[in-house]
């Protein structure tokens, strides 16, 4: 199975914005808090459109209570307009009860072969249904605790990386299995990331390599000394191609919603090489060249700025 980043070229995509509501709401009942939940995305190379049929939000509550949130009509949201730090409400003060909470399924519609619910579009304008496994009968369930407090509004934030989840078999039929990170609003800052493409390609693929060869990537792991490696792993956050327009070797990228802690940054002239499903040590896994910025430190409402390449960065090839 290949990533829908690989079999398909590399694009650039309009950004838009794009809301989504739910039933109920109120200033909230004694004993419960107010509930606020964004979504943001990745985009994915090559598709115009990736709409997901929502139908309401679930939330598991520490003590085993479960909490539904029905919507009164699913709702069609393109994922693919909710980039760059735009987001998209899906839903805004809605009343819970105040408490813990361990868990939370987004309830979709995206059964497959079915037209009519979640589907994607190419850039050919080539539209096909989008089949979430299991997606019908357990939603998309993000296992990360939040508390909502008495009398007070909690923020959340779903980021989807498209560019991770979404894998074509045959270029026909197209599967979601998404790659979901749920974090506080009042608990993310910005990764803002300067890169050389002209140093980036002499350092990784030789003096006198023109910068064209260089297919660049820029990639964030989790933990301050990670070692990148291609498939990402479990500690994989973000990734995204490095553009060159064929004349400005200064590129600038920005990831927002990156939770607060400790990261290592990543940049790569084998993007092209790069596959979601490759595993170390498996067949057909190749090594890729790395440029590393370890220790990268990322605070709640703050931006961390890094060089690639600098004088603090590694080289290695795995």
């Amino acid at each position: 199975m290949s990533s829908i980043a690989r079999t398909l070229s590399l694009a650039a995509l309009a950004l838009g914005t794009a809301a989504l509501g739910a039933c109920g709401g109120g200033s909230g009942a004694p004993g419960s808090g107010s509930l606020s939940i964004n979504m943001a995305d990745t985009p994915v190379d090559n598709a115009t459109a990736v709409v997901v049929d929502f139908t309401g939000i679930e939330l598991h509550n520490t003590n085993g209570t479960m909490v539904n949130i029905n919507f009164p009509a699913a709702k069609q949201i393109d994922l693919l307009k909710l980039q760059n730090g735009v987001t998209g409400a899906l839903t805004q003060g809605e009343s819970v009860p105040a408490g813990s909470y361990d868990w939370m399924r987004l309830d979709v519609l995206a059964n497959k072969d079915t037209q009519g619910q979640s589907y994607i579009t190419l850039s050919t304008g080539a539209q096909y249904p989008l089949y979430i496994p299991s997606g019908a009968e357990t939603g998309l369930k993000l296992v990360s605790p939040f508390t909502v407090a008495q009398g007070s509004t909690t923020q959340l934030i779903i980021d989807f990386n498209l560019r991770q989840s979404v894998t074509s078999t045959d270029g026909q039929n197209y599967m979601l299995v998404p790659a979901l990170r749920l974090e506080n609003q009042l608990q993310v800052g910005t990764l803002a990331v300067n890169v050389d493409l002209a140093a980036l390609t002499t350092q990784q693929l030789g003096s006198g390599t023109q910068v064209s060869q260089c297919k660049g990537g820029l990639f964030l792991f989790s933990g301050a000394t990670a070692t990148p490696q291609n498939g990402g792993g479990s500690g994989l956050i973000d990734f995204e191609p490095i553009p060159y327009d064929g004349t400005t070797t200064q590129v600038s990228l920005s990831i927002p919603y990156v939770a607060t802690g400790s990261y290592t940054v990543a940049a790569t002239c084998n993007y092209d090489l790069y596959d979601p499903a490759a595993v170390l040590g498996q067949t057909g896994y190749q090594s890729l060249h790395w440029t590393v910025q370890d220790n990268v430190s990322v605070t709640a409402a703050g931006t961390a700025t890094v060089t690639v390449p600098s004088s603090t960065t590694s080289n290695l090839l795995n």
